[in-house]
């Protein structure tokens, strides 16, 4: 844990430093970065690392729909092209020397991800300083756009997908009323920083309503048993364990060794283990799990896209996924936010991006909050897995 933290304060002190340099150099003329014939986009991701299957999926996405923007003559007369960067191996560093690079070396307008908080916390300080909009289509920490210590918005940081505070919340609300729970246990990984978010606002939110944490238990991102963790929730008393988690592995591991102890748990999950993969992998061990997410792609509004994509990009074994489905969301902001602004100026796309409101986008209509830029009233979609798919189980639109 020492280890991570300090990796952590050496990616900030890195992150000020890459800012100064890039802020020096490139606040000279911000307008070489759209110079030329084509714009350029950055996408940071995870794209070797362990997890590297939930980040695969949102750069094809992306990619096809630029590649339709390029056949319909691209944005303001010029193409578009995404420059992806890989961070998988050590997000805290890598995250930073990448933004770096897009911004100095292949001048992008803007970046579109990470998917992840451990990947977008880094670079904050390099995209306010730089003024380079960074629009995340997963990270959901609550400081990647908000300052801890000031409360103020991070100009340049936007976010499409749910945040910590919000989702937490949400599934607790629906655990305590709907569900009738009123003992639950937990397990989370301690270096997941979307999974210790969403469980402080989850475990906050549920002894607010009444509710009791019986057992908390923890793991390594790097674990694969979790046989003790899972035995000591057994003996707790628990009506339901919450497990949230970036990567649905987790998910199917959980549940897979649970079943092999003998245990039956009423599982409630979050978005990130949402993917077609956990039903292959975990199969019947999940049968009656309820998983919160922005929308379901088995519905008609979705299913056409979910086709198409997953036949073009068959040979590849990738299917599209919830960062596929919140990568287009993130790419049509921006291209909604250029259009907008008449412009590819880092402040103007920022003030455009600040007044977006029921913007049509993949997902759902977007609506800003200018005071945290995160999605306002994001409807959350209650899933429960019931003859091994997904099905809906509920839908609500809480208000911020």
């Amino acid at each position: 844990m020492f280890k991570k933290l300090a990796a952590v304060a050496a990616a900030v002190v890195v992150g000020l430093f890459a800012a100064g340099c890039a802020r020096a150099e490139a606040a000279d003329d911000m307008s070489v970065r759209w110079s030329g014939d084509t714009v350029k986009v950055g996408f940071l991701a995870n794209l070797t690392g362990p997890g590297a299957y939930t980040d695969i999926p949102p750069k094809m996405a992306i990619e096809d729909y630029i590649e339709q923007v390029n056949a319909k003559g691209g944005w303001l007369g010029k193409k578009v092209e995404l420059v992806p960067y890989d961070a998988g191996r050590d997000p805290y560093t890598e995250s930073v020397t990448a933004v770096n690079k897009m911004i100095q070396q292949d001048k992008v307008i803007a970046v579109v991800g990470p998917t992840g908080s451990r990947f977008a916390l880094p670079i904050v300080t390099l995209c306010n300083e730089t003024k380079t909009p960074c629009i995340t289509i997963g990270a959901t920490n609550a400081k990647i756009t908000v300052s801890e210590e000031t409360g103020k918005v991070q100009p340049y940081m936007f976010r499409v997908s749910f945040v910590d505070p919000y989702q937490g919340a949400a599934m607790a609300t629906f655990a305590y009323n709907k569900l009738g729970i009123r003992k639950v246990a937990t397990i989370a990984g301690v270096d997941d920083l979307y999974a210790q978010g969403i469980l402080k606002f989850f475990t906050d939110e549920f002894k607010r309503l009444g509710g009791e944490v019986v057992n908390s238990q923890a793991y390594q991102m790097n674990d694969v048993e979790f046989r003790a963790q899972l035995s000591a929730i057994g003996d707790s008393g628990a009506d339901a364990l919450f497990a949230p988690a970036a990567e649905y592995r987790f998910a199917t591991l959980i549940a897979k060794q649970a079943e092999q102890l003998g245990l039956q748990f009423t599982y409630l999950f979050t978005d990130g283990v949402y993917a077609p993969e956990l039903l292959e992998t975990a199969g019947p061990q999940i049968e009656g799990a309820y998983i919160s997410t922005p929308m379901i792609d088995e519905e008609p509004a979705y299913a056409e896209y979910k086709k198409a994509f997953d036949e073009k990009h068959k040979s590849t074994g990738y299917k599209a996924n919830l960062y596929a489905y919140y990568g287009m969301d993130g790419i049509m902001l921006l291209e909604w936010a250029v259009n907008k602004a008449q412009s590819f100026d880092g402040t103007k796309i920022k003030e455009a991006l600040e007044s977006a409101k029921d913007v049509p986008l993949f997902t759902e209509p977007f609506t800003i909050d200018p005071k945290t830029h995160d999605p306002l009233n994001k409807s959350v979609t209650i899933l429960q897995v019931k003859d091994g798919k997904y099905t809906l189980f509920e839908r609500v639109k809480p208000a911020n």
